[in-house]
């Protein structure tokens, strides 16, 4: 994030100077008071020491202690020096990746023509059995695959911005829609299965009933994340790059995978990978057959490989988010850097994601990918009798750590983005975030998301459309074959990846906005103060006329907000 003169360092400078007392200062915080307890003047807070921690002032923690006994935290972020924060982690990470693509370039080419070889004989030879009379099925005609191809790359982009104008027109619409959306969907399939499978027609029953309370308590916010989405949507219309971005880190992602997959073939088939067992033969014979199985070594090295596949796409895609983050801040504090197609904000916040934030993306990335393992190992083995409950057990509770995980992960790393935390630091301040500012960023979060995620569902679906009536005119052109279905799926499939990338980038952008609106509403006022207007108003519609920290109810407990 690009540092100007609207750099938020901590406490608002529009505070007359703090009164110290005993070498400490107390700075006086508005919060709003129930008109009821003016008449109780005991009940009334007070002014409230602010702790001054670290290496000077701009580092202030504001705390609250309320009569439960439960004290309430906001710590303002601010731009951390360059440095390389969690370098062992980059080290690491690095070191697997180039061993990976050291194998794939050593011993990857040859294994991978010993296994085309194999398997051009085994189809040869089933042609041979099968007789001149059945041939396989000729491949689409190269005019098929420009024609589905060439449509979808351009419909895809086209649709995916037409959706972004559409949502920025009528963002609160789109949102309650959706909403309804989900709820109108839940509701059928719960009347189609109560028939068929009660059981799950009674969870979809509740699943609706549930939603239906959710969509009626969450309606005063709806304005809210709408004006996030606008947001968003004004940030990555004017930082294009990110989509170049975005697709790079697909390439690569695309790149990397085809350079495991040689290295793993070729590892695979080296002599210490397996080991030979003897299977004693009946009545202890010992004329039985030889198994070859995974040596301790080769299962070592297996695990290192499908590691490495889970850390190298988790990495590439926080990269992203990271940059991102970047860029939402530079936006709001320095709109100037933030203006153009390749802006210094997004040249700036890719280099610093990988370079400084590298340590700590690659840190965050690879607990969730552990987590990624362990959970599709214990999918694999579900069908194992023994222990079968247990491990059902086991993978329910791991599902739900992994997403809780992941969640935590995505707001660590816009802190890393914005201002440069290493990741233990970013994770206290999503700690910090959630605390003060208690499921309301969980809302605004997740009603974007939900209509995000049906508008890629819906750009897919029309691309493949596109690509249905040009796999039908390729096919009256120059095939007989059926071909058109075929057409359909490459379309829906091309359609729903490019949506993806641009509504990824559009949801790590609200989030990065969340953030930055809990962090510094003035900042905005003063870089683009129309938006932040939007803003503001709508957040008197949800909280009222207040501003900065607002104490509210959190189940037993209390938040600022």
């Amino acid at each position: 994030m690009g540092v100007s003169e609207h750099k938020y360092v901590g406490v608002p400078g529009n505070l007359a100077a703090p009164v110290v007392e005993d070498g400490v200062p107390i700075v006086p915080v508005a919060t709003p008071v129930d008109p009821a307890a003016l008449d109780d003047p005991s009940s009334l807070p007070t002014a409230r020491k602010v702790n001054a921690r670290g290496k000077g002032s701009d580092d202030l923690e504001l705390e609250e202690e309320r009569g439960d006994g439960i004290t309430v935290t906001w710590e303002k972020g601010e731009v951390q020096p360059s440095a390389y924060r969690d370098k062992w982690f980059a080290a690491a990470f690095l070191a697997q990746l180039t061993g990976v693509v050291g194998a794939a370039i050593a011993i990857g080419p040859a294994a991978w023509e010993d296994a085309i070889a194999a398997a051009s004989d085994e189809s040869g030879s089933d042609e041979s059995a099968a007789g001149d009379g059945s041939s396989a099925e000729g491949a689409p005609p190269k005019e098929f695959w420009f024609a589905v191809v060439g449509i979808a790359l351009v419909v895809a982009p086209a649709l995916s911005f037409l959706a972004m104008t559409v949502m920025n027109r009528n963002a609160a619409g789109l949102i309650k829609a959706s909403l309804w959306f989900s709820i109108v969907l839940c509701g059928l399939s719960a009347a189609f299965l109560l028939p068929v499978a009660p059981p799950a027609g009674i969870m979809y029953a509740i699943f609706t009933v549930c939603l239906v309370w959710y969509a009626r308590a969450v309606k005063n916010r709806i304005p809210y994340a709408a004006s996030n989405l606008k947001c968003g949507i004004t940030v990555l219309k004017a930082n294009l790059g990110l989509g170049i971005v975005s697709l790079a880190s697909m390439t690569g992602l695309l790149c990397y995978s085809g350079g495991w997959v040689c290295a793993f073939v070729g590892t695979i088939g080296l002599d210490f990978m397996t080991e030979s067992t003897e299977t004693v033969g009946q009545y202890g014979s010992g004329t039985g057959s030889q198994d070859s199985n995974l040596s301790a070594v080769g299962s070592f090295v297996v695990f290192l490989f499908v590691l490495s596949l889970y850390w190298t796409h988790q990495v590439l895609k926080n990269i992203v988010r990271t940059t991102v983050s970047g860029v939402v801040g530079t936006w709001w504090f320095s709109p100037a850097e933030a203006g153009s197609f390749c802006s210094t904000a997004v040249s700036g916040s890719l280099v610093r994601s990988t370079t400084y934030s590298l340590g700590s993306i690659c840190f965050g990335s690879l607990i969730v990918a552990i987590l990624h393992m362990v959970r599709d190992s214990l999918r694999r083995s579900q069908n194992d009798r023994n222990g079968g409950i247990l491990r059902c057990i086991a993978l329910c509770i791991l599902t739900y750590i992994e997403r809780l995980v992941e969640y935590f992960n995505k707001w660590a790393f816009i802190y890393v983005g914005l201002y440069g935390y290493g990741y233990i630091d970013a994770g206290k301040r999503v700690f910090n975030l959630f605390k003060t500012r208690g499921w309301t960023t969980i809302i605004a979060d997740n009603l974007v998301n939900r209509l995000l995620g049906i508008m890629c569902l819906a750009i897919g679906l029309l691309t493949g459309v596109c690509t249905l009536f040009a796999a039908f005119c390729v096919e009256e052109w120059e095939s007989t074959q059926g071909w058109i279905g075929m057409g359909f799926l490459v379309g829906f499939l091309v359609g729903l990846i490019l949506s993806g990338v641009f509504m990824g980038l559009l949801s790590s952008a609200v989030d990065a906005i969340i953030v930055c609106f809990a962090e510094a509403p003035k900042e905005l006022e003063e870089s683009h103060p129309k938006i932040a207007h939007e803003m503001s108003s709508t957040w008197s519609e949800a909280w009222g006329d207040t501003f900065g920290p607002v104490i509210v109810g959190l189940g037993g407990g209390l938040g600022v907000v």
